[in-house]
């Protein structure tokens, strides 16, 4: 009450062109950062940095091809979700994406491969579909969705965006973090470990060591997770790359994948909250590998691909281009945080933040809390600088106009 009577009497005090600038803002709202901020770290520098188009020449320039790994974040995810996704990259390339493949495990976690084509070349990606394995537990919370029937929904008056935040962003969303960060989660890191696996080329056996006995050659990888799924990825690829097995030459095929990882880009991301649920560290780190447990999930994927340069490369250091992590934060996620070292070691990893507006801030004070969160893959500057990177002081690419999809 107190702030809505504070906001009155500062529109009392305004000028006639200032209120109807006012009034103009709450009507249409305002973008703060609809030009993001480039921020590297450690000073917050505008900084360049290499997009999907651009590890697509590169690869091709050594003979092999790009391969992209992206994983879903919380809240309800259907295999639209990938196509949607292969789409907008696709689009921002210019070109065109196929599905050539679905694979389902038993506990319900599905890989559906694309291939895409663009005019400076093509690439394969995986896209990570783990929402099935949640949706068990979340049907429990059916007794909070509207209804009459007071045994089975919840018949009283909820305001309407509260309603809507606790249905979708509580009852479907939050709880995914929930389910992953307590014992019930324990299939899904199954899972996304022999995921992980297959997709560095490896066969996979539950309970037993990435085989990567008779794998192809490792290409260049580059990872994008949205919201939970940065977390759900890293702790998988930490099992994974901790447990090669005996077979001597393992250690080295592992090192050669873990070092091909070219760019990591971050939507929402939710390290620095989610590790808190789980201690970083191994106590039976193995040996065989100088990649020391680290602050956080993510800091332990980018040791893991330092080691395996290091193994890769020590004796050619100028082979050794550091990964680069790109996180994309809306100021207004309330789900979302920007990365700082340690979580990220600058002497490894270069870290980008950049930080974009997802959605109208309506006079300063609100902007939808749903839409900040998963408006990423919606924002043409976001899918613009996945797809073709950003150069210190040329224009930010947009991808080309989409078929706006639902968020929540």
């Amino acid at each position: 009450m107190w702030l809505n009577k504070w906001r009155i009497v500062a529109l009392c005090g305004l000028g006639t062109g200032a209120l109807l600038a006012a009034a103009a803002a709450v009507v249409v709202g305002t973008r703060p950062y609809d030009r993001p901020v480039i921020a590297a770290e450690p000073g917050g520098q505008d900084a360049s940095f290499d997009g999907i188009s651009q590890h697509i020449a590169s690869a091709r320039q050594k003979g092999t091809t790009l391969h992209v790994l992206w994983v879903h974040g919380m809240c309800t995810h259907e295999p639209s979700w990938a196509a949607d996704r292969a789409s907008r990259i696709a689009t921002a390339l210019g070109g065109s994406a196929t599905q050539t493949g679905t694979t389902t495990d038993p506990g319900g976690l599905t890989r559906i491969l694309y291939h895409i084509d663009t005019g400076g070349g093509d690439f394969d990606a995986t896209f990570v579909l783990w929402s099935a394995m949640t949706r068990a537990f979340k049907r429990t919370l059916d007794f909070d969705s509207p209804g009459q029937d007071r045994k089975t929904a919840f018949p009283y008056t909820r305001a309407t965006l509260n309603g809507s935040l606790k249905t979708a962003l509580v009852n479907d969303c939050l709880s995914d973090a929930v389910v992953y960060s307590g014992r019930h989660g324990d299939p899904i890191r199954a899972a996304m470990k022999q995921a992980v696996c297959r997709e560095l080329g490896g066969k996979p056996l539950a309970g037993e060591p990435c085989d990567l006995t008779d794998a192809p050659p490792a290409r260049p990888l580059v990872v994008i997770t949205e919201s939970l799924g940065s977390k759900v990825l890293f702790d998988a690829a930490r099992a994974v790359y901790h447990d090669p097995g005996p077979n001597p030459g393992a250690r080295r095929a592992m090192n050669e994948r873990f070092a091909s990882v070219r760019s990591i880009f971050l939507m929402a991301n939710q390290i620095p909250l989610l590790d808190i649920a789980s201690p970083m560290g191994l106590p039976d780190t193995d040996p065989g590998t100088d990649a020391a447990p680290e602050a956080s999930s993510l800091g332990d994927m980018i040791g893991m691909v330092h080691a395996g340069q290091m193994a890769m490369f020590a004796n050619t250091p100028a082979s050794m281009a550091p990964p680069t992590v790109v996180a994309f934060t809306d100021p207004n996620d309330l789900l979302s945080y920007r990365l700082l070292p340690p979580v990220v070691d600058l002497a490894r990893a270069r870290l980008i933040n950049v930080i974009g507006s997802n959605a109208a801030t309506w006079l300063g004070f609100l902007e939808r809390p749903d839409i900040a969160h998963c408006g990423y893959t919606l924002n043409r500057t976001v899918i613009g600088l996945i797809a073709r990177g950003h150069t210190v002081g040329a224009a930010l690419p947009e991808a080309p106009v989409v078929e706006s999809g639902q968020c929540l």
